[in-house]
């Protein structure tokens, strides 16, 4: 079997693309020429250099493959509208067409549980126990969300008009050893002082351990009878937000309680006006704080994964303690604190 990746590079591309190694895949990885891809090489992967915007390279990147895995996009709450629409919407349209030319059996697309959020200035909407029959909401607030629908979207079409066999996965929280995204972030503002929560209460959160999901990646790429289907993927356990970050920042070797914490719309006119200013002046950096930041630790927001354990036959296998337990020991051997900021 040959499996193509894009996002190989990243967190969970990685993480996928040892996983399927270990399994006896072949496997490509598409790659910037900027990328660090030892990891890759050392897996014997083959590396393929191009560019998701180029149809030519992704139509040869492409052949052979018997399945796809589109991990790659712009994992941010700050950028240009062309920025964000041009690789995680026209990108993923490019793929899916170079995939059904090479006849591609089964194309796996990772989304996002931020594609049903429902916030604004006065509120933000919390979501408990949700399925996957869960609306879109009518408008969004962010171009990340925005363009990881619109990505689900041409997904479902593929498979609606042509057959190609797609399956789209929606994690949320994503975390464990090697990661470069959440850990470093609140690693980071909890030694600036700044991490605090907005609202008051228990706001509840759905989080998926690195390995899980992969298992879910695999699952979706070889399992019959589930293409067209979209399912939520996470540790089938729901944690308090503040409980989870201070679990997560005790292991990498800081003791932090949340204490005070800022009414909703204070923090959500804040951020409006910090954006609006970066904006102006053209920054290409994001502000402290985002309105997509703002409802990420706003709200509360839990998803059932009964239909992917009932369809693709998930069920997560590291528990808690033991997801814990690597974070603790990939921290330490990573230099502690300092270390993880350096990352």
């Amino acid at each position: 079997m040959m499996a193509i990746l894009t996002g190989a590079t990243g967190f969970i591309g990685k993480n996928l693309a040892a996983s399927l190694a270990g399994r006896g895949y072949k496997i490509r990885c598409l790659v910037r020429n900027t990328s660090k891809v030892d990891t890759l090489s050392n897996l014997g992967g083959e590396l393929y250099y191009g560019d998701l915007s180029d149809i030519k390279e992704l139509t040869e990147a492409t052949r052979g493959g018997d399945v796809v895995y589109h991990l790659a996009a712009i994992v941010s709450d700050w950028g240009s509208k062309e920025e964000l629409y041009k690789v995680n919407v026209e990108g993923t349209r490019n793929l899916l067409k170079a995939s059904l030319e090479n006849g591609v059996k089964r194309f796996v697309y990772l989304s996002t549980s931020s594609v049903i959020w429902e916030y604004d200035f006065w509120k933000i909407k919390d979501l408990h126990d949700i399925d996957e029959s869960h609306p879109y909401p009518n408008s969004f607030k962010d171009l990340y969300s925005e363009t990881k629908a619109e990505g689900e979207r041409l997904a479902t079409k593929y498979f609606n008009k042509t057959g190609l066999q797609t399956v789209v996965l929606r994690s949320s929280a994503v975390w464990g050893p090697g990661d470069t995204v959440i850990l470093p972030r609140i690693v980071r503002a909890a030694k600036k002082g700044i991490l605090v929560f907005i609202r008051k209460g228990v706001k509840w959160v759905s989080p998926t351990y690195i390995e899980n999901l992969v298992d879910a990646l695999i699952l979706a790429g070889e399992k019959d009878n589930v293409a067209g289907n979209i399912y939520f993927i996470n540790d089938g356990i729901r944690l308090d937000h503040r409980y989870f970050v201070s679990l997560l920042l005790k292991k990498a070797g800081i003791e932090w309680s949340s204490g005070y914490s800022v009414p909703y719309s204070l923090a959500y006119g804040m951020a409006s006006v910090m954006e609006l200013g970066y904006k102006l002046v053209g920054s290409k950096k994001p502000p402290i704080l985002t309105r997509f930041a703002v409802a990420t630790i706003s709200g509360s927001r839990t998803y059932s994964i009964e239909k992917a354990k009932r369809e693709l036959g998930y069920h997560p296998r590291i528990k808690l303690e033991e997801g814990l337990t690597r974070v603790e020991e990939w921290a330490r051997s990573v230099g502690g604190v300092e270390g993880l900021l350096g990352r």
